[in-house]
């Protein structure tokens, strides 16, 4: 009983050092939702210091350069819909983004989606978001 005591301590300490800040705002706002049998929703957002229409314009070139097809851009919603091919399979993994005026810069969301019965993982995912940040800011 003792044994087991412990190790749900050191679990729930663990878990709690898993959520640390690393003031990296990409991967601080990271966040998953769902499951492999429901799909699973991955988000996060940024603040960068540039005007929306060169921060939508950034994106969208860094969206290509990643592997995204552009399904939809729209400058004055300032959203982009796109969407990666999944190996082996005919189905798309779809990737949506918001860029939104927040104080003197902009504010970039990212949304992507798996469906039910496709994987990845969240530090890829994570990475990905970080990538295409810094892809902006370049």
């Amino acid at each position: 009983m003792r044994r087991v005591t412990m190790i749900l301590l050191a679990a729930a300490l663990l878990q709690g050092c898993a959520h640390q800040k690393t003031g990296n705002q990409c991967e601080d706002n990271f966040n998953t939702e769902g499951g492999f049998i429901a799909g699973k929703t991955f988000t996060s957002n940024v603040q960068l210091d540039m005007p929306v229409s060169k921060v939508f314009d950034r994106a969208q070139k860094t969206l290509v350069k990643e592997g995204f097809t552009i399904q939809n851009a729209d400058e004055k919603s300032g959203t982009i819909s796109a969407y990666q091919g999944v190996i082996l399979s005919s189905r798309n993994a779809p990737l949506n983004v918001v860029v939104e005026k927040s104080g003197s810069g902009s504010k970039v969301s990212y949304v992507f989606v798996t469906l039910g019965g496709m994987y990845t993982t969240e530090g890829a995912v994570r990475d990905g978001f970080c990538r295409f940040t810094d892809g902006i800011r370049e």
